[in-house]
């Protein structure tokens, strides 16, 4: 049995861990829970994701070559080039081979963050947020409170690229832009984090590159949380995430052969999660008594700096743009 004791500005207490279960208790009765330790594990599962941070790096790696806010910074700092290029040789992949996966991680950002602000919504949670610091920018509009998610061990180094990312630009870190670690499968988690949002104003959950590497059920999980969030605030999930088969079997052979190199470094395989079509989908949504309205990436970007920095036809927008979606979704 390992003890281990709590000690912060609003509580102090003790966890108390053992083969068969997890307790903990805070010292004023906040808080006092005993789980069983098997079925934590089966329905939360955080451990199995924690190897998926390196495709945020991979991400990260990419976005240096657009005009996103932070993101050659934060390749810098994390030594991206490095991370990656270690990681494309390994596998034998050449960055020329898949350098169009900046073009595609520069508008789903952009399309993302350009719904965002129509919506109009200034209460906002991202899930699963990687190294992205969209928050950051946005919260320096103070009407703004924004909210970034993920795993523990990445939460603990955004923090530090926060702190550098203040100094360095001088930036307004006020308590409307929050780092804090949460789970997508734990609702409890989701719902602490964004505890101090305003309950009669609308919320915006928002994810980007979460969903393909989930399990049905997990899919499940995760949309009956965002289910749960909405029908508190009220607001909008806006996601990219989903996928269909007929798009699936016409990806290149660069994409598979990176696919698969990510499958075996997370132990995850992407894309377990597959719809068949659009109307798969849609059933699906209706299930989990959800709605969705659909758009094109490529729609709502004005300009993808990253085709000419890395010497890529304008027509690629074309190509792909049917094949990118938006999905704003709504409580049926």
């Amino acid at each position: 049995m390992n003890l281990f004791w709590l000690d912060s500005s609003d509580a102090t207490g003790y966890i108390e861990l053992s083969s068969q279960s997890i307790s903990c208790r805070i010292s004023n009765n906040i808080k006092f829970f005993t789980l069983d330790a098997q079925h934590l594990m089966e329905s939360i599962r955080p451990a199995s994701f924690n190897t998926i941070s390196m495709t945020a790096a991979f991400v990260a790696y990419w976005r240096q070559y657009t005009d996103i806010p932070f993101a050659k910074d934060v390749a810098e700092l994390i030594d991206a080039s490095k991370q990656i290029e270690t990681f494309l040789s390994t596998h034998e992949i050449t960055r020329d081979e898949i350098r169009w996966y900046a073009p595609l991680f520069e508008i789903r950002y952009k399309s993302v963050e350009e719904l965002i602000r129509r919506s109009g919504i200034t209460q906002v949670i991202e899930l699963a947020s990687g190294l992205s610091f969209r928050g950051l920018v946005l919260a320096q509009d103070p009407d703004i409170s924004y909210v970034e998610t993920d795993l523990e061990e990445l939460t603990k180094e955004k923090r530090v690229l926060a702190s550098t990312l203040k100094e360095r630009y001088s930036l307004t870190m006020n308590c409307n832009f929050r780092l804090s670690a949460a789970n997508a499968l734990d609702k409890y988690q989701l719902h602490d984090a964004i505890d101090h949002f305003k309950k009669d104003q609308a919320v915006a959950v928002v994810n980007e590159g979460l969903l393909p590497y989930l399990t049905m059920n997990e899919m499940e999980t995760v949309t009956g949380n965002i289910k749960g969030i909405l029908e508190q605030f009220g607001g909008i999930w806006i996601t990219p995430d989903f996928s269909f088969k007929e798009n699936y079997t016409e990806v290149s052979a660069q994409r598979i052969q990176v696919r698969d190199a990510i499958a075996e470094l997370t132990g995850r395989r992407l894309h377990s999660s597959i719809f068949e079509n659009e109307e798969d989908l849609s059933s699906f949504l209706r299930k989990m008594g959800l709605q969705a309205e659909v758009f094109h990436q490529t729609d709502l970007v004005s300009s993808v700096v990253s085709l000419g920095g890395l010497q890529l036809p304008d027509s690629f927008l074309q190509k792909v743009k049917p094949k990118l979606k938006l999905w704003v979704i709504t409580p049926a």
